[in-house]
């Protein structure tokens, strides 16, 4: 893999054409970067590349600032398992022998900071539009403090973030022995972002905007309370034993029984319907500026460095994207927003055995001839009334299917044939594809 991304982009470029904020970036000190290209803008508004680079930074300021928070709080070394946490990502978060209490409120504002942090991005990148920006961005080089101690070590740098997410490995010590932290020739790995990235940065803004606002939306403190020791090590709780587990023999059962608990407690009263409302609002912006992405990435006329490649493009990852794929994820936001619009139906999960029985009631004479799908034959589940008519969300009631009653009624649904198409195009990676091409 590295090998590959180092072939891709073996090259020095300048962080901006018209502003060189690399040197900042390399020595970590995001505030003097952020200061000096803000004023650039204020002496001109209409300076795309400046736009572009400040959109960038104030996203890497805003997920330092999240990974040191996380570090503070003690976030658990085996959560998210050899995979890392993401939130919003895989970030390297190195274990704090002495964490901070944390109760529910800490997390509450934990998700508000960083959901204030992408909605300046996204506020900062909004005017860019169809404006043309560059802005290449040297990540081997850029320092990041993740755990807040005011050091730049090798392993807390961008590069380490970048290759988490597009390389993922256990989150400390995962590497082999004889494996360099920084593979040689990294210091010259270059991304060359352009407007079609600050769509897509601005798409991620949005869902993370997204979720928050769900998570946000309900009263998760009886939770937190009871299974928050499942991901934090000093948590603020009524019942301080759970932090102090027993030996199991070599059978955990505390720590299973403590999951079931927390789907169990996946059952939580609504405490802000505005923030589901939101949440509706930010998903239909990600679909909208997916596809101004989109419709960007394949106008352009370079091919330099690309995070995210046109057909015929080289990606600097190493992964191209060809024609029906485009064509296949457009397609899929059509069907998203019509789903997300109540004008297609989810498919409901229950009483598909209707069909055998007539209107009376009655088990239909040629019953023996009908083929049971897997879905209910008549009703579906109108998303746009889950955001906007939000109800108290109990988990294993939507699993069993009464939790979903108040959003089921007739009409058209999306066809889970549809849905396979997207398998057809990009592989069994499709949920691979989708978290990068956003």
């Amino acid at each position: 893999m590295f090998k590959n991304l180092l072939a891709a982009a073996f090259v020095l470029a300048p962080s901006a054409h018209g502003l060189d904020v690399q040197p900042l970036l390399d020595a970590g000190d995001f505030v003097a970067a952020k200061a000096q290209l803000s004023a650039a803008l204020q002496a001109d508004p209409g300076d795309g590349d400046a736009r572009l680079a400040l959109g960038v930074t104030t996203f890497l300021s805003g997920v330092e600032e999240f990974a040191q928070t996380i570090y503070l709080h003690g976030l658990r070394e085996d959560v998210g398992g050899d995979m890392g946490m993401m939130l919003p990502m895989s970030l390297p978060v190195r274990f704090n022998p002495v964490p901070l209490e944390t109760s529910a409120d800490d997390v509450v504002a934990m998700l508000k900071r960083m959901e204030d942090a992408m909605a300046e991005v996204d506020t900062i990148l909004e005017p860019l539009g169809d404006a043309e920006a560059h802005f290449d961005l040297r990540i081997g080089t850029v320092k990041m403090d993740l755990n807040g101690d005011g050091k730049y070590t090798d392993d807390e740098g961008l590069w380490r973030l970048f290759n988490a997410v597009t390389n993922p490995r256990p989150r400390w010590g995962g590497r082999d022995a004889d494996e360099p932290e920084m593979p040689e020739g990294t210091e010259a790995f270059v991304l060359g972002l352009d407007t079609a990235d600050g769509y897509w940065l601005r798409g991620y803004c949005n869902v993370f905007g997204a979720v928050a606002d769900v998570v946000l939306a309900y009263d998760g403190t009886e939770l937190f309370e009871r299974t928050g020791h499942l991901f934090f090590n000093n948590v603020d709780t009524p019942y301080p034993w759970l932090a102090f587990p027993g030996e199991g023999g070599g059978f955990d059962a505390e720590t299973i029984l403590d999951w079931v608990a927390a789907l169990h407690l996946i059952n939580q009263p609504l405490r802000d319907a505005d923030r589901m409302a939101d949440a509706h609002a930010h998903l239909l912006q990600v679909i909208a500026l997916s596809r101004l992405n989109w419709a960007a990435v394949r106008a352009e006329t370079d091919n330099a460095n690309e995070w995210l490649p046109a057909p015929g493009q080289t990606g600097v990852i190493g992964v191209d994207i060809n024609d029906e794929q485009v064509e296949a994820w457009l397609a899929m936001l059509d069907e998203a927003e019509k789903v997300l619009n109540g004008e297609l139906l989810i498919p409901f999960w229950r009483g598909a055995g209707e069909v055998l029985f007539d209107e009376q009631g009655e088990w239909r004479e040629d019953a023996d001839d009908i083929e049971v799908g897997m879905t209910h034959p008549r009703l579906g589940i109108n998303m746009k009334k889950v955001f906007m008519e939000p109800t108290r969300f109990d988990l294993l009631l939507w699993i069993q299917g009464t939790g979903a009653a108040p959003f089921l009624e007739e009409g058209p649904r999306t066809e889970g044939r549809f849905w396979n198409r997207m398998n057809d195009a990009f592989g069994r990676n499709f949920p691979g594809f989708a978290v990068w091409i956003n």
